[in-house]
């Protein structure tokens, strides 16, 4: 078996998880590879320099941030993934570091389960109606306002119909997997990972009510940006961030791929999520 790592250093300073995670498969048999390009400054025995087209699965090395980055890495795309938590929360980390042992012996064994996430595709058109980006989302699109303490309009149409015109700070557009994310925070619902639905949420929706809607993933969700006194920007899982004008518009719908990812323990994610949640801003 071939196991391709995805680290980041900034989470495991010095790569000592990293190397032992490397040394582990060795011990049992598996290749570790690491793409040209990523993490140029690690060396170890037994590392293997190749592209991640040639590999079984990823292990990414780092937070949900890291697990993001790689699930939109090119040569990986079509891998299973799964994450060892080295951040301070770990949504999409399904290995604690304390388990990682146990974890790379039931990989290599192939005792997991593969669960198909929902990967949102998207588009954004200027007021010329010109393409300017087209992107993917694990977990959510967002249109929001800049620094300036200044409002936003965001109108929201499904499959053509006008839902809404929202002022305020913004909507989200997340999918099950982002809705533990910044969803959550604006007071959108907990979907559970495997569902076949969007969730549009405001953010900090200046009306008399504060609803998410939850659509079915056939959808096709257009926001377009009705007025802005200062910056508005849209990131694509926290991504870059671009910047859009009034008359700027925004397509997206459910992909037609989906990110394979890994479970091992079989877990209840309704017993291990108000975990997750109570470790919100409690550092490692």
């Amino acid at each position: 078996m071939r196991i391709a790592l995805y680290p980041n250093r900034d989470r495991d300073p010095g790569y000592g998880v990293t190397r032992r995670l490397i040394s582990r498969a060795q011990d049992l048999g598996a290749e570790a590879v690491i793409e040209e390009g990523v993490a140029p400054d690690l060396e170890s025995d037994g590392l293997i320099r190749a592209s991640y087209s040639t590999c079984d699965l990823m292990i990414c090395l780092g937070g949900d941030g890291t697990f993001l980055s790689a699930a939109h890495h090119d040569s990986g795309r079509g891998l299973p993934k799964i994450g060892i938590n080295l951040g301070s929360v770990g949504f999409l980390q399904e290995i604690d570091i304390d388990r990682m042992d146990q974890a790379v012996d039931r990989l290599i064994k192939g005792e997991y389960e593969i669960e198909e996430r929902l990967l949102l595709t998207t588009a954004c058109y200027d007021t010329g109606g010109h393409k300017v980006l087209v992107d993917e989302a694990l977990n959510d699109v967002v249109i929001a306002r800049g620094n300036r303490a200044k409002s936003i309009s965001v109108s929201i149409d499904v499959d053509g119909e006008r839902v809404q015109n929202i002022p305020g700070d913004g909507v989200i557009v997340s999918t099950p997997t982002g809705s533990t994310a910044y969803s959550l925070s604006a007071g959108g619902p907990i979907v559970q990972p495997g569902s076949e639905v969007i969730i549009i949420t405001p953010i900090c929706p200046h009306t008399l009510q504060n609803r998410s809607y939850v659509l079915c993933s056939g959808s096709e969700i257009t926001l377009r940006l009705l007025s802005n006194q200062e910056e508005a920007f849209l990131t694509v899982d926290g991504r870059g961030g671009l910047e859009i004008t009034t008359g700027s518009r925004v397509t997206v719908r459910a992909a037609d791929r989906k990110v394979k990812y890994i479970r091992l323990w079989g877990d209840s994610y309704f017993k291990t999520i108000p975990v997750k949640i109570s470790q919100r801003g409690i550092s490692r």
